[in-house]
């Protein structure tokens, strides 16, 4: 392989890497499970505080906490990649917010501990942590209608 070919090749798994986490955050702000089931590979292990284990059993954990809230928004930002070839380090730091009752805003800050594989040409999560570093709550002005 030549060296504009591994540089492209690097190039495509950033891309394909950050793709992913786009439709993970896409998933959950729209309730849909089976595009969060294309972020994982079939093994995924998660340590998310609030669950913990295989990723089978998390899709219906956190489907049923994102359903519980009128409204929900996840960002990730600050990925960095470390490549090793058919696999990868990616750590983000994400904010969450979602509320309850149209009233109370719940803001989640932290970071993902992604491990990523290359499965059959698509990057996908086959491990992942998430670091709660930070929590609060805050009134929604009446002027917002959510």
């Amino acid at each position: 392989m030549t060296d504009i070919e591994s540089r492209l090749g690097a190039v495509e798994a950033q891309l394909a890497i950050t793709q992913t986490i786009t439709r993970y955050c896409r998933a959950l702000d729209w309730l849909d499970e089976s595009l969060l089931r294309t972020c994982y590979t079939s093994d995924a292990d998660i340590d998310y505080g609030f669950y913990k284990g295989p990723v089978e059993g998390f899709y219906p954990v956190v489907m049923e906490v994102e359903r519980a809230t009128l409204h929900r928004g996840h960002f990730l930002s600050n990925v960095a990649i470390e490549l090793h070839g058919d696999t990868a380090e990616v750590e983000c730091y994400g904010i969450a917010t979602s509320t309850m009752d149209g009233h109370t805003l719940n803001v989640f800050g932290g970071r993902y501990l992604n491990r990523f594989k290359c499965v059959e040409g698509d990057w996908q999560i086959s491990a992942s942590q998430y670091i709660l570093d930070y929590n609060f709550t805050a009134d929604i002005p009446k002027s917002f209608n959510l």
